[in-house]
């Protein structure tokens, strides 16, 4: 059976730290930098949502500077804001993504193609989650404004969709990993 060196240890141990410092420090710095932009600099974010959402309701949305992209089809009038753009789930599956695939990063090179991999895969499950959210929150969230203010139903919608978006990537992510692709 193959021993490990306490060497060999070490210099694995400071390879995941570092891989795992970089990433919780981009993570803060996209954190502190979004938290005081306008909502033009979340555009990233919500202009593909956006766009699923108009795709699959049929209802179009109008951006506005200052407001994000309002929809006056409908009742309430529906705004797809900065609040909606999922950045803290987005940062959230950036790094629990780089959680997951620290066990493969070996040189540099590595983190540099993880890196790119993470955050894309992060960025797209976003994208999948709000759309999925506001989706619900359109059609199904106005039948239960009898029983539950909608401002809790949709509180409660996001933990839900975001809880299950989160448990369904790393599944996935570790699916993977664990095979080797």
């Amino acid at each position: 059976m193959p021993t490990i060196s306490k060497n060999n240890y070490d210099i694995k141990s400071k390879k995941t730290f570092i891989f795992l410092f970089l990433f919780f420090c981009i993570g803060f710095t996209f954190k502190w930098v979004f938290t005081n932009l306008d909502v033009e600099y979340s555009v990233w974010l919500l202009k593909p949502t956006t766009l699923w959402v108009e795709q699959i309701t049929g209802l179009d949305f109008d951006f506005i500077k200052k407001e994000g992209y309002v929809c006056t089809q409908i009742l309430p009038i529906t705004v797809i804001d900065k609040s909606c753009s999922g950045l803290n789930f987005w940062l959230m599956a950036l790094l629990l993504g780089a959680f997951v695939l620290h066990k493969k990063s070996i040189t540099l090179l590595h983190f540099f193609y993880y890196f790119i991999a993470v955050f894309a895969l992060a960025w797209l499950i976003t994208i999948i989650a709000n759309t999925g959210r506001i989706i619900i929150s359109i059609k199904v969230l106005p039948l239960f404004t009898d029983y539950i203010s909608y401002a809790q139903s949709h509180l409660l919608l996001g933990i839900f969709v975001y809880v299950t978006m989160l448990i369904l990537y790393y599944l996935g992510l570790n699916f993977f990993v664990e095979r080797g692709i």
